[in-house]
């Protein structure tokens, strides 16, 4: 019941939100066009809705690419920081260096490098998921119980099995709760790697910003943060059974 009434005051919530937006815009935008209407942003996206659909697709296509790219290279890679301490010591830097590099200016190289096509966005958007798999995967792993593991040793087992049956169960709240940090992340990568494409969500918005198309601007970039949305609830949601599992596993 708790549960209804929140999600009930969050839809209220926005509704309230838009209407007010709705409001202001009319009253505002007569005299400083800035900000479109609800009204015009809904009816430039129901006017494009094609456009838009055609474009998403690709940009869902490349986002599910680097986001199973990009975390399955940061899992591997936190696989071989807990095996081989000392090649964190060595690498760990390295990682961090590469997630400082703004991915606006990433994306230019891999353009060049690529060419226009779906390589490039799809290889930012994995850039965008490897760094919160990294370090949230080495974290779990490392969280894995010290008695359990000296059980493992105990029984002579070796380092794949006590990796399979002791650390990956401990870091599981940890991978996904990278994976809820990257789903978003890799849509926002592949819409940054399709500026300078030609075709995709990040293109359709860089389009409507030089044709000066404001509603379609605006749409374009509410579907992008709804599908970035969606992908974050999703993994919630997994988050959610599993973490129930565990509780009655430890129960």
């Amino acid at each position: 019941m708790t549960r209804r009434r929140a999600w009930l005051e969050n839809v209220l919530a926005l509704v309230a939100v838009v209407l007010v937006w709705e409001v202001i815009a009319r009253l505002v935008n007569a005299r400083f066009p800035v900000v479109p209407a609800p009204s015009a942003i809904g009816a430039a996206g129901a006017q494009a809705g094609q456009p838009i659909w055609l474009n998403l697709r690709l940009t869902l296509i490349e986002a599910s690419i680097g986001l199973v790219a990009g975390s399955g290279a940061g899992l591997l890679l936190a696989v071989a920081f807990v095996a081989w301490p000392r090649m964190e010591a060595t690498l760990y830097n390295l990682v961090v260096t590469i997630h400082s590099v703004p991915l606006v200016a990433v994306a230019p190289i891999l353009l060049i490098w690529f060419g226009v096509g779906i390589t490039a966005p799809a290889v930012v958007a994995a850039l965008a998921c490897f760094f919160p798999m990294v370090v949230s995967a080495t974290r779990g792993f490392r969280a894995a119980s010290p008695s359990a593991l000296d059980l493992m040793r105990v029984l002579d087992a070796s380092r794949t099995q006590s990796l399979l049956r002791v650390r990956l169960p401990a870091s599981l709240p940890f991978i996904i709760t990278a994976l809820k940090i990257g789903a978003p992340a890799s849509v926002l990568g592949a819409t940054v790697g399709e500026w300078l494409g030609t075709a995709g969500i990040g293109y359709l918005l860089f389009s409507s910003m030089a044709n000066f198309q404001v509603p379609l601007l605006w749409a374009t970039m509410l579907v992008a943060a709804a599908v970035a949305a969606v992908g974050y609830l999703a993994f919630a949601g997994i988050e959610q059974v599993a973490v129930g599992w565990r509780g009655q596993g430890e129960a």
